[in-house]
């Protein structure tokens, strides 16, 4: 039963509250003396998350099992060997597990601007990314807070697909459109905290972005339009959310985030079952 007299800690902010209180007079909780989180929820998205981690194994999840799903493709992509193409997963399991555009889009998988993030086209694209993911994802994730970061990595993604999409029919995988998300939101980062050590931040994500795309230039590619998609919406959620040193995160962050993640997986196995049979030849 939820306690009705007294005081409590505040979940979100973990300062002395009345437990009548209907939000948090320092953080802005709603309801804090209502619900309490669990603790294997607080492991996964609270303050001492480390929820770049998850990301990261999330991905090279996704990775191995497209893998092994055809190892077909395995073979072939190590016969005609190259660096950026060797343990290429097949066109069709990308389909099946949640690659956007092409195909995806013509048939209604809206849905693929969130499952898509997860996918790579190739042992060198998942090490690459993953490495970025990582490295960056702990200095938004001290910074701004665990549920914050995944909130910053999952909107980067869909607006940065979804331009993709507007623009293109070609499909594609990959975190591109998060990771550029993430550096938006340390530049934005950088601007707010000033100072020497700001303008030192955003020197080193500025060379970082630069690089980031335009690398992909000097091997014949043209620029991405998802990459631009999301530097821009994690510039802007990197200027308008609290950081961690002003304000606690709150349950709307964690609910949030929690809300991306469940349909995450919901976008996994809706094309499971609507890409699947059609991509693998299936009834």
């Amino acid at each position: 039963m939820a306690q009705r007299e007294g005081s409590i800690l505040c979940p979100s902010c973990r300062k002395l509250i009345h437990v009548s209180e209907t939000s948090c007079p320092y953080c802005g909780a709603v309801a804090p003396g209502l619900v309490r989180a669990p603790r294997s929820l607080d492991a996964v998205i609270g303050p001492d998350a480390d929820t770049s981690a998850w990301l990261v194994g999330a991905c090279a999840a996704m990775y191995l099992l497209s893998l092994v799903l055809d190892p077909s493709a395995v073979i072939r992509s190590l016969q005609n060997f190259s660096l950026y193409t060797a343990f290429a997963p097949s066109t069709a399991i990308l389909y099946t597990l949640g690659m956007t555009g092409g195909i995806a889009i013509i048939f209604g998988g809206w849905w693929t601007v969130l499952t898509s993030s997860f996918l790579h086209a190739s042992l060198v694209h998942v090490a690459f990314e993953l490495m970025w993911t990582r490295s960056l994802g702990q200095m938004v994730s001290t910074w701004f807070g665990p549920a914050r970061l995944l909130v910053i990595w999952f909107v980067s993604g869909v607006v940065g697909h979804v331009l993709y999409n507007l623009l293109s029919d070609q499909p594609m995988v990959g975190s591109d459109a998060n990771i550029c998300g993430l550096l938006g939101a340390l530049l934005a980062f950088g601007r707010r905290a000033g100072g020497s050590f700001g303008a030192d931040l955003m020197k080193r994500m500025t060379v970082i972005t630069a690089i980031f795309l335009g690398l992909p230039l000097l091997f014949g590619a043209s620029l991405n339009t998802a990459d631009l998609g999301g530097l821009v919406a994690g510039a802007v959620l990197g200027s308008v959310m609290p950081v961690a040193d002003q304000a606690r995160e709150t349950r709307v962050a964690q609910l949030t985030a929690l809300v991306f993640i469940g349909l995450t997986v919901l976008g996994f196995v809706a094309s499971a079952i609507r890409l699947g049979p059609m991509m693998l030849g299936g009834p």
